[in-house]
């Protein structure tokens, strides 16, 4: 799924980014439960307002996670475009979705530090498992439109896509806390390199 920034997204990048670089260091350096929003617009050198524009709270600031809910265009998208892979599907929309909150390598490597932070990790946990919800959400929704795109009839559209949704949520924890990756890395292939991981290792368990 791609499209194109205009010149107004590219400027909206460059101040969220600017934001990010902000509220990434001063956490790196004080603690997340030690730095204020407030600490973070004067280093951003913007004000409240403009902070909560971007971001609807200090923990979506500093994990890169996008605060806002999938657009009108992306649920579309997801619910109406040909595929016979739904994983692939879900995965390319969090991909879209996802544009530009870890393109700066080193904003990257502050956040794979962060991830160690007790606060940091709960604050992700929340939202994460909140983004969860929505991406079952559109994955249920689907699955019962196209109940042929299911990989396991036996269970419940709701519950293949708690289990499409939880290999998503993983492997976006992997590409962006996990000691081996590289940050330098294009994070779409970072992810795609942790849903390998997640799915290979996943081949190998028993129960």
């Amino acid at each position: 799924m791609q499209e194109e920034m205009s010149l107004r997204e590219q400027k909206r990048l460059e101040t969220r980014l600017r934001i990010e670089d902000a509220a990434t260091s001063l956490v790196d350096k004080r603690g997340f439960a030690a730095t204020t929003i407030e600490e973070i617009c004067e280093h951003a050198a913007i004000s409240r307002r403009t902070f909560f524009n971007y971001f609807d709270s200090k923990d979506s600031a500093v994990l890169g996670s996008p605060s806002e809910m999938f657009s009108d265009n992306q649920r579309t998208y997801f619910l109406e475009t040909p595929t016979e892979d739904l994983l692939h599907l879900t995965v390319e929309l969090v991909k879209t979705h996802m544009r530009g909150h870890h393109a700066n390598h080193e904003i990257a490597e502050r956040r794979r530090r962060i991830a160690g932070d007790p606060d940091a990790a709960a604050a992700s946990l929340s939202r994460k498992r909140a983004k969860s919800s929505e991406i079952a959400e559109l994955i249920k929704l689907r699955l019962e439109k196209n109940p042929e795109l299911s990989l396991y009839p036996d269970v419940l559209p709701e519950t293949e896509a708690l289990l499409i949704g939880a290999i998503v949520r993983e492997a976006l924890w992997i590409a962006t806390a996990s000691p081996e990756i590289n940050c330098a890395t294009p994070f779409e292939h970072r992810l795609d390199d942790a849903l390998k991981l997640v799915i290979n290792f996943s081949k190998g368990l028993k129960w």
